[in-house]
């Protein structure tokens, strides 16, 4: 299985590796930023709460996503003789 993301070098988290990867990041941020702007403006708070709640359940797919397309996250810090090529960036 080829991976779309590797662990980060430092923290913990994932980094996109493929163009997969960043697509999704790509799409991540598409997803979130253009209602953001295409919203009207509302005085009852309805349509920000409605874009809350969007912006949760997009994040939340791109995670669920990013897990299965990834090696499981762990902490790092800097390279370690125990580091896997297909796995650790």
């Amino acid at each position: 299985m080829t991976y779309w993301f590797k662990r980060r070098r430092f923290g913990w988290g994932l980094t996109p590796v493929t163009w997969q990867g960043w697509l999704l990041l790509v799409g991540l941020v598409v997803l979130v930023l253009v209602p953001a702007f295409l919203l009207p403006s509302d005085r009852s708070g309805a349509l920000g709460v409605a874009y809350v709640v969007w912006v949760i359940v997009v994040v939340a797919a791109f995670v669920v996503v990013s897990l299965a397309k990834g090696p499981t996250p762990r902490w790092r810090w800097g390279r370690s003789e125990h580091d896997d090529p297909d796995e650790d960036f």
